[in-house]
């Protein structure tokens, strides 16, 4: 028969979404500041730990990044031209071809234009 088990109990505190426009090493300097908070005013704390979630996207585009794998590169389908390499990013011309400049491989043929 299942039987539930409860444990591993936590408060998770999350900052006021309206600083959302601050930096990375800004948003931690106040996660420290709200540890510090917590530690005077409460007692019985374990442990706490900053932990925030980490999502990659294009510098270019904005969409979320996604490159060419090892199986992708080799099958050819993929490939925006003869030139596509495993890492090959595959969201925006700019972006391949900025991956292309870095290792010194052809640039697109053509662009779309941007």
């Amino acid at each position: 028969m299942k039987k539930v088990i409860r444990d591993n109990y936590r408060v998770e505190i999350t900052p006021d979404p309206w600083r959302s426009g601050l930096s990375h090493d800004q948003m931690r300097g106040l996660l420290a500041d709200l540890e510090k908070a917590v530690r005077r005013h409460v007692d019985g704390i374990g442990d706490m730990v900053q932990r925030w979630d980490t999502r990659e996207e294009c510098s270019h585009c904005g969409i979320r990044w996604e490159e060419l794998n090892a199986a992708e590169a080799a099958d050819g389908s993929f490939d925006q031209d003869e030139h596509s390499v495993e890492g090959e990013p595959v969201c925006c011309y700019a972006a391949i071809n900025e991956f292309r400049s870095e290792r010194g491989i052809p640039a697109l043929a053509e662009d779309g234009g941007q």
